[in-house]
């Protein structure tokens, strides 16, 4: 393929028309080229633009990116290549003008023209002339579509340059167009297939080889594909090599076996019958074993389904358990809680009676105060009357008393005077008594508010008592509920001595808890190392118990091998007796008499003369043959030199093809009498290599570590088309000091001649090969007779060796059996011991389990203990508060006692007093009448000074008044004392009720209205009573609440370990009783089921253990019986598993007998004569491989049989010229897979380069030698053929055709990998590090996704192009013709100069040219190219749209200067423009 010389793209648009490449040329000039340009910058796009016009119609999109989604307008874009022709053959331009469709009848998107132009010079036509832009005074255009199409079509019709364009949308011109693409080497498959999927994303070449994570991949998907493709490129082989295939096929259909061969198949299926029997007897054991093992699979599966269950079953059972303990002690709560909100209710309604009685009582008072004040109001109006009419009276008494004095003048002025002066006295001793009472008053006043004081004080602490007595009483019903705790936790857990005791101030010891947790960890620590010893001890014994099983089974197998050894050394001593017989016969052979029979020397020494003598003549034989084969060979493949391996080898690895110089005369396609010219001008031509003048300098320059034992020629491939002036003189060829003699046979440069030729060279080897198989079949059976006589070892003392081991065998299998019963003892104690130890864990468990139960159990009574401490403590405070108030109490009550002493004392005194001024009151209303008169004379003032002696004298005066005065005075005196006492009375009232006048003023009192106040008052007396009596029983019932409530609380810390109620709305009324003995009767039958449950857990694990062994096998399996384990007892479940593992060891046993008398039938059919040829020896081979699976050795023996009996019944006459064909189809199979076999080699030959001054093969493929296994891998294809024509037989039989078949099963792949071996195929590769080259295989080259899996992909895909690319039938083809990789972002994973530097050379090395597109810079990267563009982004300043633009910064610009384009910098242009 030519290498592209410079693009050119017009007026393309992507990134939703928001960039746009004007009119850009970038000059590659044939050379590797790096494109930069920024991430987002298009590199994708211009990579699938760049391969559009190379790839068909489905291949222009690129993954979700549509082609045609660049193009959205009428005006066209243009995408244009150039190309450098090889050989300076000129110039190619390829290109597209592409536009969106303008018909809208049709169903395509786009409208395609693709054109090719060559020539040799600058022209109109070429990449920088072609003028599809034009322009006028002001601005660039580019002319439409179809102008340009009408100049396409005009330089078609001209002829000029070879111009050619074809209409894309059109299948024949688009097919017309890649052929012509073709013709310049530009291979469409390539861009599709290679440069387009490596492009799928970037760094894609990574991805090529993904697939292939094995060498086998590599080799079956490329390698192979690509030979396959080269060597039916011209025709079909693998298709000529089907319908020959399918004519044998069919012609060995038609014809039958030879008798002999059905002879043989009858004695085999006669002899294979007895076989049979005895592989029935060991299928049906077999079975049975497997039956028997099934079931031991099944019981175990079913027990561990049962355990699963039952602990299942366990754990629901104890969730449901502590699910009821839960709903107990909720229920228990909620009842408590319940009856404390009743309690409570209750005490709430006792206070409002309480709170209504207070009201009640407070409102009676109140009545009571208000009928009190109405009946002092009526007494004081009654006083009032009463006063009213006294003093009415006393003005009468008075005005008589006026009156009657008028009668008594003399004596009435002293009379008046001392009543006066007395009057006057006892008015002042009334008011200073009177101003005693009342501050006595005032005391008792005082008083009363002390007392009233002290009792509210009272009240308020008698009120703070009851609190501290409810508190109290709650705080010791906590304390105490502590003991209950306590009691319950020494009661389960420190029974006895053991108990915990708290001392003098009710508390523990100090850090007594804390001891008692840490020795309980410590308890379980210790619990649980022996739990894990126990399990190590376990684990030990399962692994003794192992052991013993693999002990049992070496033991068994031993004894199996001895006693299968027994047979064979029986069967030896049967065969002694055949060498004896065979003996004779060979002394027959040898013509020696039977007195030689048991010296072996000599008749070893005869025989060896005897071989010495036909070998000899063998060997002459094969020496003829080797000549001639050498002959017939170099005929036909033209190989006439003969090249050492080593040399073979340094060609390669120097990258130097081995081209023959006999070889390329016999394919090069010259005339004959062209090549007989070229052997005249070139005499040594038939022998000598042809390299190119590089290749002879590589060679020259190459580390040289062989030697040649022949001088090897080489021609210089350049002076093939030049004569020489050597010439051969009647077979002599003169040259300098040496001359050569040389007849070149003509003959073999006329291909007719040339296979006459290699037909008589064939016959004769045919003829020696039938020959040599005589001699050899001769040969063989001496040979055999010898191999036989060197191995008998029969002498007279065999005999009794043989017996000796006879006996010694026998005894061997005696204590062998003794062993095995020995296993099985110790087997017992191992699960009996393991059961012990499992019962133990069992109960380390159960210890452990109660171990944290007590921890939990202790950590619960360490929290309430807390709170029992701070309970304790707040109740030491409420009493030391309660002993406060009651003191203060006590003094409450002494003080108001004495308040009442104080108090009565003033009552006393006040009635004292009050008794004074009634006297005084008394006195006083005797003397009220008198007036203040002047002193009479000759009064004596000693009688003024002494109040009894004015009395006296008072006395003596009034005894001398009239009696009619004195009883008027006495009247008035008693009146105005009366009157006196009333006004004292009601004053008295009055201010005893705080009563004013006119309360009463207008009041009329009746003695009606005092009776009802009466009756009311005495009503009313009664309800205080009532009221009295019911707050007495209120008071009774609140105290009796408040100790329920106490009670209750008490019970509910000791019960639920709850110190609060339930929330109210959490309580619903309920029938507890009976809900409690639901859930007791439950968690009695939760308590059985539980107690059942572990026994029957216990049983299922000790029968578990018994099958312990059997474990592996117990998946996936169901019980298939119609009992139920379930319903076994203990003991029966005990013998159900006992008989399961009896049975199965007696199966066993009859398994393993049938299985011997199997092989001792096999031993004996493969000892047959009759039956060892190959195939027979491969059957019983395989039929002795299967015994380990009786049923699949039936099924086969049964196949072998059927498939004899069919072969027999279908072959029956004679198949010569079918055997014929086959041979024809080997060698025609052979010479193909050889051809591929070479052409695999040639795939790495030019992958040798350079690297730090040595060279390296970068790839290399280790292929098997072919002559070395060509014995082998002649048989294979002979098996292949045989297998291939078996199933066409198989097919044809059922009537169905062989193409699908053969197709399947005879390709390249299928035919290698069968003969060969794809996976004898190794790939290996150079892993490049900084400093070193390191040998891998493919398969770790596979597992490397970064650079170095980057270059070797790239150096496989370099030699597959190269290989490709090459003829290898003409010498001339062989300059390695240019080849292009356009890649997007190749340095993604490979940007390292020691991996790059490699890869430039790959690519230099098979003339390579990269186009690489990139965002990545570096010094490593740059330096790879010498020619360098970067693409940049250019903003326009008239609208939103980027231009991309080129800058050429390392190479040189293009041949060709530009005459027709104008180049568009300015952005204004490049807006007018498109």
């Amino acid at each position: 393929m030519s290498k592209i010389n410079a693009i050119r793209l017009v007026n393309v648009n992507y990134n939703h028309n928001s960039i746009h490449i004007s009119d850009e040329t970038l000059h590659f000039n044939g050379r590797s080229t790096l494109i930069s340009l920024q991430n987002g910058g298009g590199k994708s796009v211009l990579v699938q633009l760049l391969t559009a016009p190379f790839v068909q119609k489905r291949y222009r999109n690129l993954n979700e990116r549509s082609f045609a989604s660049y193009f959205t307008t009428y005006k066209p874009s243009f995408i244009m290549v150039e190309w450098v022709l090889e050989d300076d053959a000129g110039y190619c331009l390829t290109g597209m003008m592409v536009r969106k469709s303008q018909n809208m009848d049709n169903n395509e998107e786009l409208e395609l023209i693709n054109f090719i132009s060559e020539y040799t010079e600058p022209c109109e036509q070429d990449i920088n002339h072609l003028p599809v832009v034009e322009s006028d005074k002001k601005e660039l255009r580019i002319k439409s579509f179809n102008a340009c199409h009408k100049m396409f079509d005009e330089y078609k019709k001209e002829r000029i340059n070879k111009f050619f364009c074809y209409d894309m949308n059109n299948s024949a011109q688009s097919r017309q167009y890649f052929a012509k693409l073709a013709e310049y080497g530009i291979d469409y498959r390539e861009w599709q297939n290679i440069i387009k999927k490596i492009n799928e994303e970037e760094s894609g070449l990574s991805k090529l080889f993904a697939e292939c994570k094995d060498e086998k991949g590599l080799v079956e998907k490329w390698f192979l594909n690509a030979v396959e493709n080269k060597l039916n490129k011209d025709n079909n082989r693998m298709q000529e090599f089907r319908n020959i295939l399918e004519k044998y096929i069919t012609n060995y259909n038609e014809n039958s076996n030879k008798i002999q061969q059905q002879e043989k198949l009858i004695a085999f299926q006669q002899e294979a019958t007895p076989i049979l029997t005895f592989g029935k007897e060991y299928e049906a054991s077999s079975a049975t074993v497997a039956v028997k093992l099934n079931k031991i699979y099944e019981c175990l599966a079913e027990l561990n389904r049962f355990a699963a269950k039952n602990e299942t079953e366990i754990a629901v059972c104890n969730a449901e358990l502590d699910a009821l303990g839960k709903q107990l002690v909720h229920l228990l709560h909620e009842e408590f809680s319940r009856n404390f909100y009743y309690a409570e209710d209750e005490k709430e309604a006792l206070i409002v009676l309480k709170e209504d009685n207070e009201h009640q009582s407070s409102q009676l008072e109140e009545q009571s105060q208000l009928w009190e004040r109405r009946r002092h109001i009526l007494d004081c109006a009654d006083l009032q009357e009463r006063l009213n009419e006294d003093v009415l009276e006393l003005q009468r008494v008075e005005q008589r008393v006026a009156v009657s004095r008028k009668k008594n003048k003399d004596l009435e002025p002293e009379r008046e005077y001392i009543g006066y002066l007395l009057k006057e006295y006892i008015g002042q001793e009334l008011q200073k008594t009177r101003e005693r009472f009342q501050q006595e008053e005032s005391d008792k006043k005082a008083c009363l508010d002390l007392q009233k004081q002290a009792k509210q004080e009272l009240s308020e602490l008698i009120s703070r008592l009851n609190e501290l007595h409810t508190t109290q009483g709650r705080l010791q019903g906590l304390v105490q509920a502590y003991d209950n705790v306590e009691e319950s936790y020494n009661k389960k857990w420190q029974p006895g001595a053991s108990a915990l005791q708290r001392n003098m101030l009710g508390e523990y010891e100090a850090g007594a808890l804390k001891v008692m947790t840490e020795k309980l960890v410590a308890d379980e620590q210790e619990a649980s190392d022996r739990q894990k010893q126990q399990q190590q001890n376990l684990s030990g014994l399962k692994t003794a118990f192992s052991d013993l099983e693999r002990s049992l089974q070496d033991c068994s197998k031993e004894r199996g091998s001895k006693e299968q050894l027994l047979v064979e050394r029986t069967q030896v001593k049967k065969q002694l007796d055949e060498q004896l017989a065979k003996r004779k016969t060979l002394l027959q052979y040898l013509q020696l008499d039977e007195i030689y029979l048991f010296d072996k020397e000599y008749i070893q020494k005869e025989l060896s003369k005897k071989l010495s003598e036909m070998d000899e003549a063998r060997t002459k034989l094969l020496h003829k043959l080797d000549t001639l084969n050498k002959k017939h060979q170099g005929l036909q493949t033209g190989k006439t030199v003969e090249l050492s391996a080593e040399l073979v080898q340094m060609l390669e690895r120097l990258g130097i093809n081995i081209v023959y110089g006999m070889e390329w005369l016999k394919n090069n396609k010259n005339s004959e009498k062209l090549n007989l010219e070229l052997v005249k001008q070139h005499p040594f031509l038939p022998y000598a290599l042809i390299m190119t003048g590089k290749e002879i300098e590589d060679l020259q320059r190459a580390e040289k570590n062989i030697y040649t034992s022949l001088p090897v020629p080489i021609i210089l491939r350049e002076s093939l088309t030049q004569a020489t002036q050597t010439k051969v003189d009647n077979g002599v060829l003169k040259s300098a000091d040496v001359n050569f003699f040389m007849l070149f046979n003509d003959n073999l440069l006329n291909e007719e001649k040339l296979q006459r030729l290699l037909a008589e060279l064939k016959a004769k080897l045919q003829k020696i090969e039938q020959e040599l198989q005589q001699r050899k079949a001769e040969y063989d059976l001496y040979s055999a007779k010898y191999s036989e006589l060197v191995e008998q070892s029969l002498t007279k003392e065999s005999y009794e060796r043989l017996k000796d081991e006879l006996l010694s065998l026998q005894e061997a299998i005696v204590k062998l059996q003794k062993r095995e019963e020995q296993c099985q003892a110790e087997k017992a104690d191992n699960l009996l011991t393991q059961e012990n130890i499992s019962q133990d864990l069992a109960k380390i468990g159960q210890m452990i389990e109660k171990l944290k139960l007590h921890q939990e159990a202790l950590q619960q009574l360490t929290a309430k203990y807390q709170q029992y401490l701070l309970d304790n403590s707040q109740l030491y405070e409420c009493s030391n508060t309660l002993a406060k108030v009651e003191n203060a109490k006590k003094s409450l009550d002494d003080k108001l006692e004495k308040l009442q002493n104080k108090l009565e004392w003033q009552i006393k005194s006040l009635a004292d007093l009050s008794g004074n001024m009634k006297d005084l009151n008394d006195e006083m209303a005797h003397y009220a009448g008198y007036k203040q008169v002047p002193k009479p004379k000759n009064f004596a003032d000693e009688i003024a000074q002494n109040v009894n002696k004015l009395k006296a004298h008072l006395k003596s005066i009034q005894e001398k008044l009239s009696g009619e005065l004195r009883a008027l005075e006495d009247n008035r005196a008693n009146l105005a004392k009366k009157v006196q006492k009333v006004e004292q009375k009601l004053r008295d009232r009055a201010n005893r009720f705080g009563l004013e006048s006119k309360d009463w003023v207008n009041e009329r009192y009746s003695e009606a209205k005092m009776q009802e106040l009466d009756a009311k008052q005495k009503q009313l007396t009664q309800d205080k009573k009532k009221l009295g009596d019911a707050r007495i029983d209120i008071e009774k019932g609140l105290t009796q609440v408040q100790g329920e409530q106490n009670n209750i609380l008490r019970q509910m810390e000791e019960k639920c370990h709850a110190v609060e109620p339930l929330p109210k709305d959490e309580v619903v009324e309920k029938n507890f009783a009976e809900e409690k003995n639901m859930l007791q009767y439950k968690r009695s039958l939760k308590e059985k089921l539980q107690k059942s449950l572990g026994e029957q857990e216990q049983n299922i694990r000790e029968n578990i253990v018994g099958l312990a062994e059997y474990s592996e096998g117990a998946t996936n399996v169901e019980w298939c019986e119609s009992f139920k384990l379930e319903d076994f007892s203990q003991e029966e479940l005990s013998s159900y598993t006992l008989s399961l593992r009896k049975e199965y060891k007696t199966a066993q046993a009859q398994e393993d007998e049938a299985k011997r008398k199997l092989e001792q039938a096999l031993i004996r059919l493969h000892n047959v004569e009759a039956f060892q040829e190959d195939s027979y020896k491969k059957c019983i081979d395989m039929l002795q491989e299967l015994t380990s699976d009786a049923q699949i050795f039936v099924k086969q023996l049964n196949t072998v049989l059927e498939s004899y009996v069919r072969i027999s019944e279908k072959l029956q006459v004679d198949i010569a010229i079918v055997k014929q064909e086959k041979e024809q189809i080997i060698t025609q199979l052979e010479d193909y897979l050889k051809d591929v076999h070479k052409q695999l080699g040639y795939i790495d030959r030019n992958s040798s380069i350079q690297i730090r001054g040595h060279y390296v093969k970068m790839l290399k493929l280790q292929l098997p030698d072919w002559e070395e296994s060509a014995n082998i891998y002649h048989r294979s294809i002979t098996d292949l053929v045989d297998t291939i024509a078996e199933k066409g037989l198989a097919k044809l039989s059922k009537g169905e055709p062989l193409a699908e078949l053969l197709g399947k099963l005879l390709t390249t792949k299928e035919l290698f990998d069968a003969v060969v071996g794809i996976n004898n195929v190794h790939v290996q590769m150079f892993k490049v590090e900084a400093r070193r080259e390191i040998q891998i295989s493919w398969r770790e080259v596979a597992r490397n996704s970064g650079g170095e899996g980057f270059l070797s992909a790239f150096v496989i895909l370099s030699s597959l192009l190269y290989y490709m690319r090459r003829d290898d039938v003409d010498v001339y083809a062989d300059r390695n013709e240019g080849k292009v990789l356009m890649m997007d972002n190749p340095f993604a994973q490979t940007n390292a100069a020691h991996l790059l530097t490699p890869l430039m050379e790959m690519a230099a090395k098979n003339n390579t040219q990269l186009i690489s597109f990139t965002g990545l810079g570096g010094e490593s990267i740059y330096n790879c190219y010498d020619n360098i563009y970067v693409l940049n982004l250019i903003s326009s300043k008239l609208s939103n749209i980027s231009y991309l633009k080129s800058k050429h910064i390392a190479g040189n610009d293009g041949e060709f200067v530009s005459l027709a384009r104008v180049e568009v910098t300015d952005e204004g242009q490049m807006d007018s423009l498109f």
